[in-house]
């Protein structure tokens, strides 16, 4: 995949999400598990490839590549895509694999939009082939497909031949695994961080001449059926490489929320709500979130006990979106979540689940809703699809350098910040990653 045979409107998705990614990982820089990874990854006197959260400090391409992803995906404020077929965080795992190997390599700002796309393509061939979500096996889709379009990122930026390419896949399709049980915890963001540093490494690793078998993701005990949650997976339509665009077809959403994807659709009904009719969380006497199995599936805390849980639970968000009319990074804390009026509203939330909207690749859009019973017995209904910042909903540009600057706003002065937006923002002119500003 050569950047000259890209379209302008996958082109313009992959550049959004480079920069947004970019933020996410300044802004998740310091976090937990970062911090964390940091004290066991690093060792003295290491090759320093790349760049560690685009600061001054640098360590091997694999390496990198953990942390940034992990850096990238700690808030949950990273982009999500392929969301028609199996919803996951590309952009948290095949930037940080595309950044650190292209920056080790020289690459230049064509070469890491073609590699990403690369991965994306490859991504979307797989997550295709599934017709039910994986998240219902227990698979986490963005560190189990990652890992391999992860490696195909890689293999386009080393430019390796075809057999070369189909053993990184192999290589890294043995390493793919990430469990929903661990969502809400530190473990999670590791997830998008070990698949971005298994990408590089299998990549290396066929390139130096380590051998995996050529049919490891369609063997009938391989990649593919070993995830499918029925085994229904389909191992037979020809792959479709160059005659679709994933990338146009299915894009990034970008979230505007510091929040699991799944509660996107909601905070904006229920914010929308909340404001036009002016809620007033004392009189409301019960919440009903209607929403799909594949919505809910990962929003698997209903009674939070942390900021981390309320991530992944739709009662703290219909709760936060009702009484601070809002959701930003401020709401998204222990002092917030333990105000006894937005413990009191969690508890008046009941969640309806509504039939799946068709799934693998018939699956259409699915439309929620929230119906809010007042004391009175007034019923306030709202329904709602595509979430603000979605392939379908685009933001704009001005939303996205909002985002950007606030993910930035400690790492950076505001010049500076907006100088590596541009920078981002025209990737394609860039002759390597070093002419990337450094941040902080």
């Amino acid at each position: 995949m050569r950047y000259e045979a890209l379209p302008s409107q996958a082109l313009a998705t992959i550049r959004n999400g480079m920069t947004d990614c970019t933020a996410v990982t300044i802004l998740g820089r310091d976090e937990p598990v970062v911090r964390t990874l940091r004290s066991v990854m690093l060792c003295a006197g290491e090759a320093g490839e790349a760049r560690i959260c685009f600061g001054p400090e640098r360590t091997a391409a694999p390496q990198a590549a953990l942390l940034n992803g992990a850096a990238a995906h700690a808030l949950d404020y990273d982009d999500i895509g392929l969301n028609s077929l199996q919803p996951t965080h590309p952009s948290a795992v095949l930037v940080p694999a595309v950044f650190a190997e292209g920056e080790a390599l020289g690459s230049s700002g064509r070469e890491l939009l073609a590699a990403y796309a690369a991965g994306y393509e490859v991504w979307g061939e797989l997550a295709s082939r599934e017709r039910e979500p994986c998240h219902l096996k227990g698979w986490h889709p963005t560190a189990t497909f990652g890992a391999v379009a992860a490696a195909a990122a890689a293999a386009n930026l080393r430019k390796l031949d075809a057999a070369q390419s189909t053993q990184a896949l192999g290589i890294a399709a043995s390493q793919a695994g990430g469990l929903v049980a661990n969502f809400g915890s530190m473990t999670k963001p590791f997830h998008a961080g070990r698949a971005a540093s298994v990408g590089v490494l299998s990549a290396r690793l066929a390139a130096a001449g380590m051998t995996a078998s050529a049919q490891a993701l369609e063997h009938p005990q391989g990649f593919l059926r070993a995830l499918s949650p029925a085994g229904e997976v389909d191992l037979d339509s020809p792959v479709r490489l160059g005659e679709r665009c994933w990338l146009i077809e299915d894009g990034l959403g970008f979230k505007l929320y510091p929040m699991c994807y799944g509660t996107h659709r909601a905070l904006d009904g229920v914010i929308a709500l909340a404001r036009e009719s002016a809620l007033a969380s004392e009189r409301i006497a019960d919440i009903e979130i209607q929403a799909t199995r594949a919505q809910l599936a990962n929003l698997v805390h209903h009674d939070p006990k942390s900021a981390l849980d309320a991530k992944f639970s739709m009662e703290f968000a219909v709760a936060m979106a009702i009484v601070a009319r809002r959701a930003t990074l401020a709401e998204v804390s222990d002092e917030f979540l333990n105000r006894a009026d937005v413990r009191r509203l969690i508890k008046k939330v009941r969640i309806t689940t509504l039939p799946d909207p068709g799934t693998g690749r018939d699956r259409g859009p699915a439309v929620d809703g929230i119906a809010v019973t007042l004391e009175d017995g007034t019923r306030l209904e709202r329904r709602f699809d595509f979430p603000l910042g979605h392939a379908r909903r685009p933001a704009g540009p001005e939303a996205m350098w909002t985002k950007f600057a606030d993910c930035t706003r400690t790492a950076l002065q505001p010049e500076a910040s907006r100088a590596l937006f541009e920078a981002l923002q025209n990737l394609e002119t860039l002759d390597s990653m070093a002419a990337l500003p450094i941040a902080g």
